[in-house]
C-alpha cells in the first residue's frame, strides 16, 4: 500500500484497453394494467452510454444533453397509467420503448453512444456495507460553455464502488479507501489532482492508482448519476 498522502499524476497503464460507461437515472411514479391487475410502482429509467474515450472536457456525454429524455418521461409517463402511452408495459417493453425514443430524439452523437435504457421498479437500494466508500469534495470543471453550472465551484457527496469485468460487485480495497480519505475527502479536487475532475476522470485516476485492483471503478456524484472506468490488459 502506498504510504504517502501526496497526490500524484497517474498516467494510463501501458498495455491496458479501457472503456467508460455513464448512467443517468430518471424516476417516475406510475401504474399499469399487467396480467389482469393494476400494478403501480416507483419506476427508475436508467440511460447508459459508453465510449472508448472522453471528449476534451473529460465527459463521455454531458448529462445535460439527455434533458429531452427526462422531459419526455416527466410529460408522458410520470403519474400516468402507462397502458395509455405504451403498447407493451412490461419492464422489458418499457425499456425498449424508452431506448427507441432516445435513439430517435436525442442528438446523433448521444444516440450513437447510447447502450440502452434500463428499467427497474421499487425504491433504489444503495451498495451493501463494505462495497462502497463515500467522500465529500469541492470541484469545478474547465472547458465548459459560458454559464454551465459545473463551471462554478460546487461540492458533491461522492460514492465510489468497484466491480470485476463480469459486473459482479466487490468490496472496495482498504488501500483505496485509505487513499480516498487522505487525498480526496474534504479537498478541492482541482488542487488535489492534476486533471479536470469529471466523474469519468476520477474513475480512471482511482483505477490507475490501484494498478492491479478491481477491473471497474464507479464514481457517483449524485444519487441519480454515475461514471465508471473499466480496464482490461492485453
Amino acid at each position: 500500500m502506498t504510504t504517502s498522502a501526496k497526490p500524484v499524476r497517474v498516467s494510463p497503464l501501458s498495455g491496458v484497453h479501457a472503456s467508460w460507461h455513464i448512467g443517468k437515472q430518471y424516476r417516475f411514479e406510475a401504474t399499469r394494467w399487467l396480467n389482469g391487475r393494476a400494478d403501480g410502482h416507483s419506476f427508475t429509467a436508467e440511460a447508459v452510454l459508453c465510449a472508448p474515450g472522453l471528449d476534451p472536457v473529460g465527459f463521455v456525454i454531458d448529462f445535460g444533453r439527455l434533458a429531452a429524455l427526462k422531459t419526455h418521461i416527466d410529460d408522458r409517463l410520470d403519474h400516468s397509467c402507462l397502458n395509455e402511452h405504451v403498447s407493451d408495459v412490461s419492464d422489458e417493453g418499457l425499456a425498449a420503448y424508452l431506448t427507441g425514443w432516445a435513439r430517435t430524439h436525442l442528438p446523433d452523437d448521444v444516440a450513437d453512444a447510447l447502450v440502452g435504457v434500463r428499467l427497474r421498479t421499487g425504491r433504489p437500494r444503495g451498495p451493501a456495507v463494505g462495497f462502497a466508500v463515500e467522500f465529500e469534495a469541492t470541484h469545478h470543471l474547465n472547458g465548459l460553455a459560458a454559464g454551465h453550472p459545473c463551471g462554478q465551484p460546487h461540492g458533491h457527496s461522492y460514492l465510489v464502488s468497484a466491480a470485476e469485468v463480469d459486473g459482479c460487485s466487490v468490496p472496495v480495497p482498504e488501500e483505496l479507501r485509505w487513499h480516498i480519505s487522505k487525498v480526496l475527502d474534504g479537498s478541492v479536487l482541482n488542487e488535489s489532482l492534476d486533471l479536470n475532475p469529471t466523474s469519468e476522470q476520477l474513475a480512471r485516476y482511482l483505477s490507475d492508482w490501484m494498478d492491479r485492483g478491481p477491473a471497474t471503478l464507479r464514481v457517483s456524484e449524485t444519487e441519480s448519476s454515475w461514471a465508471q472506468y473499466t480496464r482490461s490488459r492485453s
